[in-house]
């Protein structure tokens, strides 16, 4: 007889060992540089078309129910979610064939504590992103890395990098859902969790 559970992961057909599972690969993302959950895609609103790039899972915190992400203050991302503060997050992992996109409201940190503890646990190779002279996104007429001349090859020492911490801006995602995709041979399974006041309130299955 065929066992049908047969290579298919606990959490196939359960909605809390899914929850688990969601919030393990998000942790891992966060831990580790080489997971595929370590970089997501952003999308926000803008005037013209949708807005998407690539950031790093810098923060994840199952008990506040957010994730966050750290960017420049002078950054079109800013500008867009300061006139609309709704935003969404895409992670897949090829490997575990697992898709989370995940929806919230976005609060933005910049020279306050919870900046000042991000910019401080972060690394001084890090840290010289935040240095460059003119806004990201800045036309120019030739290539250009946006350091000065001094600072493009060399790591500037620690006063140098601290000018970058006005610039520093930690954005944490409130979450408000979070959407499950796992593909398998057998039939795909798709789940949405919906959560209010950092509450998980309802789990429902979706058709892939």
């Amino acid at each position: 007889m065929v066992n049908p559970n047969k290579d298919k992961p606990d959490f196939y057909n359960d909605l809390d060992k899914i929850v688990d599972a969601l919030w393990d690969l998000l942790l891992i993302g966060k831990n580790k540089s080489k997971s595929e959950f370590h970089q997501g895609y952003i999308a926000t609103y803008n005037n013209n078309y949708p807005s998407i790039r690539t950031v790093v899972l810098r923060h994840v915190n199952k008990s506040k129910n957010t994730i966050s992400f750290h960017t420049d203050i002078r950054s079109k991302k800013i500008e867009e979610l300061k006139d609309n503060n709704k935003l969404s997050m895409l992670f897949y992992d090829h490997g575990k064939k697992i898709q989370l996109k995940i929806s919230g409201d976005a609060v933005i940190h910049n020279e306050n504590d919870l900046s000042r503890n991000a910019w401080d646990q972060s690394r001084s190779f890090s840290k010289k992103c935040y240095i460059v002279e003119n806004a990201p996104g800045t036309s120019s007429d030739k290539p250009v890395s946006g350091y000065l001349p001094e600072h493009e090859q060399d790591l500037p020492n620690e006063d140098v990098l601290e000018k970058g911490y006005a610039n520093f801006t930690l954005v944490e995602i409130q979450i408000s859902n979070i959407e499950w995709l796992y593909l398998h041979r057998d039939g795909h399974r798709r789940a949405l969790f919906t959560f209010e006041n950092n509450v998980l309130i309802k789990k429902s299955w979706l058709t892939p």
